[in-house]
């Protein structure tokens, strides 16, 4: 069988909700509105063969995923929780303002398009760093038995992991685009993995979505 990796982001927190700046310094929780996009996607994606749930070191993660935890149909399944899966720490600004963050976070996005994989904020990571705590967990996904494993990250992480597992750098990742609880799956082709479905968010119709800059 074929592996299928189904990559998550995270439902909304209120720091998405008012566009605070949020990584890895801030274990935010998700709000009612991110619970309620947690039970739409569980409702739209039960009974799907997932073998193993995996998530970041914050709460908000963990959280996306708790519907699955708590359902009978997946009694027995393993949550793996991988601080490698961590959201990029944006230093100085993590719980501001993103208006603050923004010509900073602007300059980076440009520096990071221009392969400068070590360009960081002050005090916090650059997608070296990222990649180089996230690689392992890739390892752990390609060489592991899991077929169809659900995995929660962030947004910038995520795009980050997805440079990862295509095989392509660091700077392509605004290449790929992402969502409040939006979902992309991967196939697993030889070494890499191509995207089979992107940033879908067709389970949360009806719902309230967030897109972040991050």
């Amino acid at each position: 069988m074929s592996q299928l990796l189904y990559l998550l982001r995270h439902g909304q927190t209120d720091f998405n909700l008012q566009d605070k700046v949020q990584g890895s310094g801030h274990d935010t929780s998700l709000n009612d509105t991110g619970k309620a996009q947690a039970l739409a996607f569980h409702r739209h994606y039960a009974g799907e063969p997932f073998d193993a749930f995996y998530c970041s070191a914050l709460q908000r993660s963990r959280q996306t995923l708790e519907p699955f935890l708590q359902d009978p149909f997946y009694q027995g399944i393993k949550l793996h929780e991988r601080s490698g899966l961590n959201e990029f720490n944006w230093g100085i600004f993590e719980g501001n303002s993103f208006d603050a963050f923004d010509e900073v976070y602007r300059q980076l996005v440009v520096d990071w398009k221009a392969g400068k994989e070590d360009a960081a904020p002050p005090g916090g990571d650059s997608p070296a760093m990222v990649a180089a705590r996230m690689q392992p967990v890739v390892d752990e996904l390609r060489q592991g038995s899991f077929q169809r494993p659900l995995i929660c990250l962030h947004g910038r992480a995520l795009r980050l992991l997805l440079c990862l597992l295509t095989g392509k750098p660091s700077s392509a990742m605004d290449d790929f685009d992402h969502s409040n609880l939006c979902l992309y799956v991967m196939l697993r082709v030889g070494d890499f993995y191509d995207v089979v479905q992107a940033n879908d968010t067709t389970h949360l119709q009806g719902l309230q979505s967030g897109h972040a800059r991050r």
